[in-house]
C-alpha cells in the first residue's frame, strides 16, 4: 500500500509527501518524520499508521487538534482516499495507491475548522529546509 499526503499551494504548486514508514508523526519538531515548524504545530501533533491495507490517525493530543474531513479526530480514525487530513493552517489530500490522482481543491479554499489555528505567517510557512516549504 503507497501512501502520501499532498499538499496544494495557494500558488496552485502541489508537493507530494510520500509516508514511508508504518508509524509517521507530525509535528513541530525536527525530529518528527514530517516536521512542520509552525507556532500553531504541536511538537508532536498527530500519528498516522499503516495497519493492514487501512491507514489510520490519531491526534497525539496537540494544542490546536487534528482535523479529517473538518471533523475533529479523537483517539484514532480510517482515513480514505481523497480524504483532507487539517493539521494547523495546512490540509493534506491523503493518497493512497495513486488516488485521488491530484486535490481538488487549494488549501486556502477549504473552511478551516478552528479560528485559533490560523495564525502562521506565510514566512513561516516556507522557512523550513528539508521540512513542509
Amino acid at each position: 500500500m503507497s501512501i502520501s499526503l499532498m499538499l496544494l499551494k495557494k500558488d496552485g504548486t502541489k508537493k507530494v509527501f510520500p509516508v514511508r514508514n508504518k508509524a509517521t508523526i507530525l509535528g513541530r519538531r525536527p525530529d518528527c518524520d514530517l516536521c512542520i515548524p509552525l507556532q500553531v504545530i504541536s511538537r508532536r501533533h498527530c500519528q498516522l499508521s499503516v495497519e493492514g491495507q487501512s491507514l489510520k490517525i490519531r491526534d497525539l493530543r496537540s494544542s490546536n487538534g487534528t482535523f479529517l474531513n473538518s471533523q475533529k479526530v479523537g483517539d484514532e480514525i480510517e482515513a480514505k482516499p481523497g480524504d483532507r487530513l487539517q493539521v494547523g493552517p495546512l490540509t493534506f489530500t491523503i493518497q493512497i495507491d495513486g488516488q485521488p490522482a491530484r486535490p481538488s481543491v487549494p488549501d486556502d479554499e477549504l473552511p478551516q475548522p478552528s479560528p485559533d489555528i490560523s495564525g502562521a505567517s506565510e514566512e513561516e510557512m516556507n522557512r523550513s529546509g528539508t521540512f513542509i516549504t
